[in-house]
């Protein structure tokens, strides 16, 4: 703590040359007792100018005095005031200083040094010029002279030379008054605003960066909002649509979905308000009607103050999944017929099955022979042979239900599935109609084609209580037939009896 300032006493600051008079004077009256009685009065009148004199001395010796302890206490109260500002910038959280009106620093606190990178004692006792850079010292001079012309305060905003480069400040200048009412100088106090600057400036480039990815992007991006309207939609995710993205914005997401697809975007968004990411597929409607098929990559739905929804990625899968489907078609039917082939026909009877069991349904399996398919490619070709299959493939399609399964086993062998329907089902007259068909062709097409069309065909029935497989009944079925082709041929069949392969 700083200890109180003694004021100095009379005694201690009186001058000697008081001491000479009061020794000249005691002399004075000495001598005056002393001379002849004739010149005392010369002796009185010297006496009462020396008095004169004396006393006009002791007055201003005391005024003097006066003079010296008023000085002397605003010294003291202006040296207070130093160390009461020095004290005050001191706990301030922004840089700060104060300098006289001689712009001569008189105190500086931790922030102002550190933003400058010197040490106290290279700043206390020197000007602006001697710790900034030339370029700017001008532009700080002025305010600090037009301030203490006209005392007050000032902002404004001006560069500093810090010790990691050039900063952008605001200074905040204000006049202090000394207690005996003089101006003593100028307090500073700095707002830094270079991070802030650099910070927006940073935010700025993310955004232009961001903004030019978004609008760019192949990947259409969306983003709704807590009611379920769009509230962004990037040129990509619009053009896989057919529109402009302003005609999307503000829109229900549902007026894009298929009333089919909409239990699916319920279902989803009950999975985002529990914070669950997900991808799915979803199908949207194009604005010329067709439908389109996305993989959709959603966050978990946002709540904030400014944005409240949910942000997706929407990828175009529709030319993927019309590929897949082709695939799977392929694999599942015979190209020359485009009937099933045997695996596709194996998987939907196997569905079939479930569905009659389920339904307490009858089943009943056609299994079918081409007869003297080897004769039609021996005299005609295989080109004839094939057209022979696939004219046996129309007549099937022909002479059955959609809801049966029709499918070709491989080589001259054929399959149908039909299961019971309201009416009870009658394995004879599905088979009187295929041959009705046969005949039919026959008699019309036959000659034009160069063969005739003829099958031996067997057939199996499976009651609901049944516990026989598909294979098991294909099995019986190509048995059944089997004996009929012997039938039709004197005994002799031309293969041996059992399942097809």
């Amino acid at each position: 703590m700083t200890e109180p300032r003694k004021t100095p006493s009379l005694v201690s600051k009186t001058p000697w040359q008081l001491y000479l008079v009061l020794l000249l004077l005691a002399a004075a009256i000495a001598v005056g007792f002393l001379v002849p009685t004739r010149i005392r009065p010369f002796m009185a009148g010297a006496f009462v100018f020396l008095c004169g004199a004396l006393l006009m001395l002791l007055w201003r010796l005391a005024v003097s005095t006066q003079e010296h302890l008023e000085r002397t206490k605003w010294d003291e109260a202006n040296a207070n005031m130093d160390e009461f500002i020095g004290q005050l910038i001191n706990v301030m959280p922004n840089p700060a200083f104060f300098k006289d009106t001689g712009g001569i620093y008189r105190g500086t606190n931790a922030g102002f040094e550190k933003l400058l990178g010197l040490d106290k004692k290279d700043i206390i006792g020197k000007a602006i010029g001697d710790v900034a850079p030339s370029e700017i010292v001008a532009l700080h001079l002025e305010h600090d002279q037009a301030l203490l012309a006209n005392p007050g305060y000032q902002i404004y905003e001006a560069p500093l030379q810090a010790w990691d480069g050039p900063h952008q400040i605001i200074f905040i200048k204000s006049t202090y008054q000394r207690p005996d009412g003089r101006i003593g100088g100028i307090i500073g106090i700095l707002k830094d605003l270079t991070q802030r600057l650099r910070a927006e400036e940073e935010l700025e480039q993310l955004r232009k960066f961001s903004d030019s990815t978004v609008q760019t992007m192949t990947e259409g991006l969306v983003l709704t909002d807590s009611e379920g309207k769009f509230t962004f939609v990037n040129p990509a995710a619009a053009r896989m649509l057919g529109y402009m993205p302003s005609e999307m914005v503000d829109r229900d997401v549902l007026s894009f979905i298929p009333k089919d697809q909409r239990p699916i975007v319920k279902r989803e968004d009950e999975k985002r308000a529990k914070g669950i990411s997900d991808r799915y597929e979803l199908v949207f409607q194009h604005k010329d009607g067709h439908r389109r098929t996305f993989l959709v990559s959603g966050g978990p739905r946002v709540q904030s103050a400014q944005f409240a929804g949910t942000l997706a990625v929407l990828t175009d899968i529709t030319e993927r999944k019309s590929l897949e489907e082709e695939i799977k078609a392929l694999s599942l039917r015979d190209q020359l017929t485009t009937l099933y082939n045997r695996r596709g026909f194996l998987t939907l009877a196997e569905q079939q099955l479930k569905t009659a069991n389920r339904l307490q349904k009858k089943l009943a399996v056609l299994y079918l022979d081409m007869d003297d398919l080897k004769r039609i490619n021996d005299t005609g070709g295989h080109k004839i042979g094939d057209r022979a299959l696939a004219e046996m493939a129309f007549i099937l399609k022909k002479s059955f239900r959609d809801a049966d399964i029709v499918g070709r086993l491989g080589g001259d062998e054929f399959s149908v599935l039909a299961m019971e329907t309201n009416r009870p089902l009658e394995p004879d007259l599905l088979v009187r109609r295929l041959r009705e068909k046969l005949d039919l062709f026959n008699a019309r097409s036959s000659a034009e084609a160069g063969f005739r069309l003829a099958a031996s065909v067997g057939v199996f029935t499976r009651g609901p209580e049944d516990p026989v497989t598909i294979e098991e009944m294909l099995s019986r079925a190509d048995m059944l037939m089997y004996e009929e082709k012997k039938a039709k041929k004197g005994g002799d069949a031309g293969k041996p009896p059992g399942p097809s392969k």
